[in-house]
């Protein structure tokens, strides 16, 4: 199944009274490839100590349907052990009252986990997933330039664009006289490169465009312009947003090589990103008579239960507990109102919050370490306000 933010949607919708399965496995190729390489064991580990959990159950019906799910999931969980499947981060979805599935894999490692809660268990995949958010390269050469779709640890590429230079239409058809030609030659070939050079890098601009649309289109957070800085730069400077340029050619790799060139890139791209919104966050719940965001598990958890989020930032190492009313509200710890209705615990806040964001038509942005010190005095969360 392929993953975007729209399946992210559905997977947070997955409820179940009885329960849902969610499963998460990294299996590395360079790990052991015998029969029962390191990661195939580690999911039998998860998955027995989930049965050990289950057998506890006081509730017997209930016990015995998750038991019986479980058995059921024997041969689709071989798409999470077969070492042929694409990806090492993989992840899936089992409602235990339905034979419903979620599965999805990618080039990204995940926790190993086998988790069992009334919803799917979202956060590791949401962490996973924020770390390579959709990102866009554009590759140069004096023959066109290649564009490349990378998100969520996938590589595409998306289009490819030819320059078709006629030098020919440019040459002079009546040259100096052959007693002059020996000494104005270099002159000339000099005069005729600049012409080539310029017609290249006057078409590699009108790309702009092309490129834009597709940065928009496709919700690229960065883009990186590679190739040889004289061709970089007249395109890069076309282009709107946090833009980067590097000065490599790399045109005769393959995408999924280009990718792993530019990741520290990308990476630096993501923390700058995620730093600014944290600021920007800070800077308008500071201001005076305040502005667009709040700070802090208490402010954040209200500005949610109001629907007023439009970017909820979490700290990538941080959870939060609290508790959740019938009404769907979510509250700090210890500060439940007189009047709410069957509170319940809830040690996993954080969950909790994405579930509330992505319900609201929110954005989840997951702060990485140093995105993250920004906010490390506020409960390592924080919000940038729809009003």
């Amino acid at each position: 199944m392929k993953f975007d933010r729209e399946a992210l949607r559905d997977v947070v919708s997955i409820s179940d009274d009885v329960g849902v399965l969610s499963f998460y496995l990294t299996a590395n190729p360079r790990e052991d490839a015998s029969a029962r390489p390191a990661w195939r064991i580690r999911l039998g580990n998860e998955l027995d100590r989930l049965r050990e959990r289950v057998a506890a159950d006081p509730d017997r019906q209930r016990r015995m349907a998750v038991l019986k799910r479980l058995d059921g999931l024997q041969l689709d969980t071989q798409i999470m052990r077969n070492p042929d499947e694409s990806g090492m981060g993989r992840v899936m979805f089992a409602p235990v009252s339905s034979d419903e599935e979620w599965a999805f894999a990618f080039q990204l490692p995940v926790p190993d986990q086998v988790v069992l809660e009334r919803t799917a268990y979202v956060r590791p995949l949401v962490n996973a997933v924020e770390a390579a958010p959709p990102a866009g390269i554009v590759v140069v050469s004096r023959d066109g330039l290649r564009m490349i779709d990378c998100r969520y640890g996938r590589v595409e590429e998306i289009d490819r664009a030819h320059i078709d230079i006629d030098p020919e239409r440019w040459r002079e058809m009546r040259g100096p006289a052959p007693s002059e030609l020996a000494q104005q030659g270099s002159a000339h070939r000099d005069r005729f490169e600049r012409r080539v050079e310029d017609n290249i890098l006057r078409l590699l601009r009108a790309q702009a465009p092309r490129v834009t649309e597709q940065a928009e289109g496709r919700e690229w957070t960065a883009v990186v312009v590679i190739g040889d800085i004289q061709l970089v730069e007249p395109l890069a400077g076309e282009l709107n947003g946090d833009v980067i340029q590097v000065d490599a050619v790399v045109d005769p790799l393959t995408s999924a090589k280009i990718a792993e060139y530019v990741e520290p890139q990308l990476r630096a791209a993501r923390s700058r990103r995620g730093t600014g919104l944290a600021n920007r966050a800070k800077d308008a719940a500071l201001a005076l008579g305040g502005g667009r965001g709040c700070l802090g598990l208490r402010d954040t958890l209200n500005a949610l239960n109001e629907r007023r989020v439009a970017q909820l930032l979490l700290d990538e190492s941080r959870e939060w507990g609290g508790s959740r009313t019938a009404d769907g509200l979510l509250h700090p710890p210890g500060e439940v109102p007189p009047t709410a209705q069957d509170p319940v615990e809830e040690p996993r806040m954080g969950e909790r919050m994405i579930e509330r964001t992505l319900d609201i038509d929110a954005e989840v942005i997951v702060l990485d370490a140093k995105a993250s010190e920004v906010i490390a005095d506020f409960d390592g969360v924080a919000a940038i306000l729809r009003w």
